[in-house]
């Protein structure tokens, strides 16, 4: 495996701090994705070639931008024919050109024009919202944990040591969503693998997975929100439409009446809606997207090869947490999620997900070219691929 390429100095917990107290969620999106990059490739000057938990998290962070910045919509606008695509190409200039300037800045006039105006595609800016509060919660959380660790603990320090024993006195005790012990449990493998790296390939899957399904659980009530999006806009949206054309109609006869009217076709345009914005905000909540351009379909079973280290599992504390997700040995192992908005269903998946990429090099790639990070240090949203 090739080694990680060098890399800018380690973000330390003021600049988490910085970064998650950013009100615009598109900027705040893209610092955080390239904040988890330069976690990742600290994290593997330490405990090896291994992808840790940041290096899956670069990418879910970038994917999760694609929502946020509502361009799920023309991703999944039929493309086959030269006509469409045609008519795309100055649709996405635009697009990114609002998105510059604050369409989803709730704080820009843009931003606040956007949300005030209702339209069926509210599930859009409903599903950006969700995942936007998920991916600052988990970085607000966990990637200040990573630079708390990079900053605090020398990678030669002993377990016992003052320093990281004084680390894992700020990580709560219990359970997820409000005890961080997975947590605990995890930055002590990450330290063992610094000081023996050679042996580090099941304790960094253990870590790995034991800080995901901290992470999952605490990402329920948002995961959630964004699936049923669709339905909710969609009961929604008559009501709303004529309350804010006609507000003056409200309390009187012919308010009803005209709802009365109207009532067939806005049930049948409300399916229409629903059906269309449930497949639409599904399929873009259950893509993957990992260096050089491999998509990966969450709800369909991973055909990824596992690597030699990974095929035969032996430590007892990670058989133990796989057993909790992994069917009966004997029977058929698909670990598709159909359902993205089960823990268990998407535990499943990650467990397969990270034991399979786990030694994949192209994952400590940088998410962003050196011209985009430049602007984005400088407060910019950067043009481009993103």
């Amino acid at each position: 495996m090739s080694s990680v390429a060098p890399s800018p100095a380690s973000p330390l917990t003021a600049e988490v701090m910085q970064i998650a107290s950013m009100t615009d969620p598109v900027l705040r999106n893209l610092r955080i994705t390239e904040c988890y990059h330069r976690l990742s490739v600290a994290m593997a000057r330490r405990t090896g070639q291994n992808a840790n938990w940041c290096t899956f998290a670069t990418w879910a962070s970038k994917q999760a931008g694609q929502t946020i910045r509502g361009e799920d919509i023309l991703d999944r606008v039929d493309t086959r024919s030269k006509e469409t695509e045609r008519l795309l190409h100055p649709i996405r200039a635009i697009w990114g050109w609002l998105v510059r300037r604050g369409l989803f800045n709730p704080k820009s006039v843009l931003g606040r024009l956007t949300h005030a105006i209702h339209s069926p595609f509210d599930a859009f800016e409903f599903s950006s919202d969700a995942v936007a509060r998920g991916n600052l919660k988990v970085f607000q959380e966990i990637g200040f944990q990573f630079a708390r660790y990079l900053e605090q603990c020398p990678a030669n320090a002993a377990i016992d040591s003052p320093q990281f024993r004084t680390f894992q006195s700020g990580l709560r005790e219990g359970d997820p969503p409000q005890g961080q012990t997975l947590l605990r449990k995890a930055f002590e493998r990450y330290q063992q693998s610094s000081l023996n790296p050679a042996a580090s390939a099941q304790p960094i899957l253990l870590a790995n997975l034991e800080i995901g399904l901290h992470e999952q659980t605490r990402l329920q009530p948002e995961i959630r929100e964004a699936m049923e999006a669709g339905p909710k806009t969609a009961d929604e949206l008559g009501v709303k439409a004529l309350a804010k054309f006609f507000p003056w109609l409200r309390f009187k006869l012919v308010y009803r009446v005209i709802a009365a009217v109207l009532s067939l076709p806005a049930r049948r345009f409300k399916k229409y809606v629903r059906d269309l914005i449930c497949r639409v905000v599904t399929e873009a909540l259950m893509v993957l997207t990992f260096p050089p351009n491999l998509v990966i379909q969450l709800d369909r079973n991973l055909e990824a090869a596992v690597p030699a280290s990974l095929q035969n599992i032996d430590d007892p504390a990670l058989l133990r947490l796989v057993s909790q997700f992994e069917p009966p040995a004997g029977t058929l192992d698909d670990c598709g999620a159909r359902d993205w908005s089960d823990l268990k269903q998407r535990v499943h998946f990650v467990i397969h997900l990270f034991r399979a990429f786990q030694e994949r090099s192209e994952l400590f790639e940088a998410p962003f070219s050196a011209e985009q990070v430049a602007v984005l240090m400088g407060g910019g949203v950067p043009r481009g691929n993103l």
